[in-house]
């Protein structure tokens, strides 16, 4: 079997992420796959169900994959972390919807700089079967005045393939979550 070839991309290459949405794995009813752009398509939620969007300040959020290979099993990891604004009255209630929520998995929409979309905690191979759990949320309000107050939340799958690209149209997914 041949490689797959690689050639130097000329486009941006900025790092972060502009858009996190979050939705239970639950809520998710179909998901297509074009297997010929490998990506996804489309996503159809439940009736009355949406991507909630969670805002961050630039530059506090990542996503990452760690690709690992154990006894020639090959594993993907894919963790998302994002910050929120403060630790507080406005954060508590989010933090408390997504570790409830995260008890039966939850499925994410990312965009980054660079226009690119994934979605994550949802495969071919398992489709919702492997679904983002919380791992932690950590809260500070920090020491010193000068200090900055924040809630950093961490979400994370395993299975056994990259996250694909979503091709499809974001402004349904989202319209119901302002």
């Amino acid at each position: 079997m041949s490689l797959s070839n690689y050639a130097r991309s000329r486009s941006r290459r900025n790092g972060g992420i502009r858009l996190i949405g979050l939705v239970e794995q639950s809520d998710v009813a179909e998901v297509t796959y074009a297997s010929a752009e490998k990506g996804y398509s489309a996503i159809r939620l439940d009736e009355d169900c949406y991507f909630s969007k969670y805002e961050f300040r630039e530059d506090e959020a990542e996503y990452r994959e760690t690709v690992s290979v154990v006894n020639g099993a090959q594993v993907v990891t894919h963790e998302l972390i994002f910050t929120l604004d403060k630790m507080g009255n406005d954060s508590s209630p989010a933090i408390t919807s997504i570790a409830d929520a995260a008890r039966n998995g939850l499925i994410a929409l990312l965009t980054t700089p660079n226009g690119d979309s994934f979605l994550v905690g949802y495969s071919v191979e398992f489709e919702k079967e492997r679904p983002l759990r919380l791992v932690s949320a950590n809260g500070t309000t920090g020491k010193q005045l000068a200090e900055g107050t924040n809630e950093v939340i961490t979400l994370r799958s395993q299975d056994v393939s990259k996250a694909k690209p979503f091709f499809g149209d974001m402004e349904t997914l989202f319209s119901a979550a302002g």
